[in-house]
């Protein structure tokens, strides 16, 4: 009997070509040639046909998929193809949407700070009318933490110490969607950074950054391992099993009555996990998909 190589795609965005993702790239795909799988690495501007011409386009089709983009519509399609994904479409939009994450989150009891969504607005109509700034002033205080619901690397995330500030960023956000939550002051400049797999944890890094509210290594935070307490892990591994995560770094926060969820990233760029632990995520990564294809 003859025994076929099995084979994967690593679906990535094209238009991030920096070195940070080449290395991520390159180290998942070490990962699969050690387990004698071959893991060929897909723009996702590659994969671009017209809707309902996927099976002819894309042949021939894969074994599984490692979607690391946030392509949701994308990652939907292979997966109506009957390719399994890892991590599946609904957990990238959910990660994706710092909204949604602190709906899914909360839906689910696990603590995150208290989170308020702004109201829709459009294009070239804005906010006429702050009052609802007030309702969030009531329940949040300043200073108050303002994220736009799409970003990455801490780069859309914002502190208002009062009024003026939060106002200011608003106006800057224009009409994208934003929310407004809690500071928590136990935790300002680090948190915790849980790499997850397969409902375990893997490793974890303390990010820290005496300079900036934010601890993130790209707004020049810097870390060191560490052993996590029971709660900090256990609220790790409910964030991935609310959101329906194979795999996931979960930005957990040192709250004055305990950890708090943060953020949930479902394609982390682990580098500096490695660089800090040692911990190769994408061998568990790969181990994991595999045992499950």
């Amino acid at each position: 009997m003859v025994h076929m190589k099995r084979t994967g795609w690593l679906v990535v965005n094209g238009f991030l070509t920096a070195e940070k993702y080449q290395n991520l790239y390159t180290m998942l795909k070490n990962a699969a040639k050690k387990r004698g799988v071959s893991l060929v690495c897909k723009r996702a501007d590659e994969l671009v046909c017209a809707v309902g011409e996927e099976r002819a386009a894309f042949a021939p089709l894969p074994d599984f998929c490692v979607f690391w983009d946030k392509d949701v519509s994308l990652a939907q399609r292979l997966e109506d193809l009957g390719i399994p994904v890892f991590n599946g479409a609904e957990a990238v939009a959910v990660c994706d949407n710092k909204i949604r994450t602190a709906q899914k989150l909360t839906m689910h009891n696990v603590k995150t700070p208290k989170t308020i969504p702004a109201p829709m607005t459009f294009e070239n109509v804005g906010y006429g009318d702050c009052a609802f700034l007030r309702a969030a002033e009531k329940e949040l205080g300043y200073p108050m933490i303002i994220k736009e619901a799409y970003g990455s690397f801490g780069a859309q995330v914002y502190l208002a110490e009062k009024r003026d500030g939060a106002l200011a960023v608003i106006q800057k956000i224009g009409h994208k969607p934003f929310l407004m939550q809690e500071f928590i002051a136990e935790s300002r400049g680090q948190d915790i950074r849980v790499n997850v797999v397969g409902d375990k944890v893997v490793c974890a890094m303390r990010r820290f950054n005496d300079n900036d509210f934010r601890s993130n290594v790209s707004a020049g935070g810097h870390t060191q391992s560490i052993r996590l307490t029971a709660e900090q892990e256990q609220i790790a591994l409910a964030a991935c099993r609310a959101i329906g995560l194979d795999f996931a770094g979960v930005d957990v926060l040192f709250g004055k009555d305990g950890p708090l969820v943060c953020e949930v990233n479902s394609s982390p760029h682990f580098k500096s996990s490695f660089d800090c632990t040692g911990v190769d995520l994408s061998e568990y990564v790969l181990a994991y998909i595999l045992e499950r294809v």
